[in-house]
């Protein structure tokens, strides 16, 4: 009887150990809402995600934010600051909802409207005459110009590369890309950006942009498939092995 009770309390122990895998709740968001609140406009960009495990997986984003500090010398030109968080764990559903949103902003705060729905990172203070100007570029094109005390946000969305390499290359807001974002944020849908002949979009995990700011995400990426490639080659080497001893034993017991 003391067997039974304790194989049932043992099963009930796994199934609750499952279910608690699967329905954890781990919003950092929410957290980070909470704390950046006070703050007029904020914007949280999605710097990096992964994932461990092979049964039971984990999933960690990592967040770059960028907030806005009133100015007391000058209301019109605000205080950009700027932070990287920690890795913090999330659940699976949140990880996977922000799946393709690799280096966008998937949280923002903007004339007191919190807003969810991703967008190319920095474009909330694209189009604010207090950070920039829209000029004419040498090809005609209306394009954004930041001034130079925030040039830290002109490189959240404009600058690739390694500068000490001298790859840095840049990429002008033009107003059409601009005006297009507008329209799809204002219905509640994700903007990735202009697309190019291959219609691949410029932001997000998809993006041409993302490919080159992030290469190191990528690049873990591919060793992690390569890994899993790997393991599973050896355990199908490992089975063919074990069959191939099988029929030789067999073959010599019915030999004698």
């Amino acid at each position: 009887m003391k067997k039974k009770s304790y194989c049932f309390l043992l099963m009930a122990f796994f199934v609750s150990l499952i279910a608690g895998c699967g329905t954890s709740s781990r919003n950092p968001l929410e957290k980070i809402k909470k704390i950046y609140d006070k703050y007029p406009e904020y914007s949280v960009i999605l710097a990096d995600m992964r994932e461990e495990g092979l049964f039971f997986k984990d999933y960690y984003h990592l967040y770059h934010i960028i907030y806005l500090k009133d100015n007391p010398k000058d209301p019109n030109s605000p205080i950009v600051q700027e932070k990287l968080t920690p890795w913090y764990q999330v659940d699976e559903k949140l990880y996977n909802k922000y799946r393709s949103c690799l280096g966008m902003t998937i949280l923002s705060k903007k004339k007191g409207v919190v807003s969810d729905v991703p967008q190319p990172p920095g474009y909330q203070f694209v189009g604010d005459p207090r950070f920039g100007r829209w000029v004419t570029d040498r090809s005609g094109n209306r394009v954004w110009e930041w001034f130079g005390k925030y040039l830290v946000l002109s490189a959240l969305i404009e600058a690739t590369g390694n500068i000490t390499e001298g790859l840095l290359r840049r990429r002008r807001i033009r107003y059409d890309d601009w005006h297009t974002y507008t329209i799809y944020t204002s219905r509640g849908r994700p903007y990735y950006g202009p697309r190019d002949i291959h219609g691949r979009p410029t932001y997000g995990t998809r993006g041409t942009f993302t490919r080159k700011k992030y290469g190191s995400f990528f690049e873990r990426q591919r060793a992690r498939m390569a890994s899993k490639k790997s393991s599973f080659e050896r355990k199908v080497a490992s089975r063919v092995g074990r069959t191939r001893t099988s029929r030789v034993s067999r073959g010599g017991f019915f030999g004698k």
